[in-house]
């Protein structure tokens, strides 16, 4: 009987596995592949009215302007954040859960040494801001200077800090519109 529940549950792990497979790859040839002689099919042609729909999107993103503020004081640095809506148009900004930015410190060799969302629990759901012209986002965080409970050396430290949405009006954002690199002195 337990050689029948273990061959059944290895079976259902298989076909779990397969589902969760390649789905999302893009089977495209590489260019430097020979294509002679075929013909554009349907995937080329939406390809093309995506680099369309870009634009669209890119349009939109002008309309936002994201502006960070970093505070280092004695004991800890505070990260201010702020989307503002600089557009005429309402917008719809989606997040795919409930984390809306991430914040990663790096000490002078490169070595990471906080990061906002380790340890933290957001909610699985997509959460969605309405923006109308001239509303305003507003994002705080701090850092006490620490890892892993030891205060870091002093120093020059830089922080990348993105805000992390992922839709605009139900159009993909593509790249990390809205992300800056700072720099930053730990006394």
């Amino acid at each position: 009987m337990k050689r029948i529940i273990f061959y059944l549950m290895v079976l259902l792990l298989s076909i779990a596995l397969i589902g969760c497979g390649t789905g999302g790859q893009d089977q495209e040839p590489d260019e430097g592949e020979n294509n002679a002689g075929e013909q554009p099919n349907d995937d080329e042609e939406n390809d093309e009215e995506s680099e369309e729909e870009l634009t669209g999107v890119d349009a939109l993103l002008d309309q936002l302007t994201f502006d960070v503020d970093v505070q280092p004081g004695e004991d800890s640095v505070k990260f201010n954040m702020k989307l503002t809506h600089e557009g005429n148009e309402d917008l719809t900004l989606s997040f795919s859960s409930g984390q809306k930015f991430e914040i990663v410190v790096t000490d002078p060799n490169g070595e990471e040494v906080y990061r906002f969302s380790e340890g933290m629990m957001f909610t699985q759901a997509i959460e969605t801001s309405e923006l109308s012209p001239g509303d305003e986002m507003d994002f705080q965080d701090s850092w006490d200077y620490t890892k892993d409970g030891v205060r870091v050396d002093s120093g020059e430290y830089e922080a990348t800090i993105e805000l992390i949405p992922y839709e605009l009006n139900g159009d993909e954002i593509q790249d990390h519109p809205f992300k800056e690199d700072v720099t930053f002195e730990v006394p």
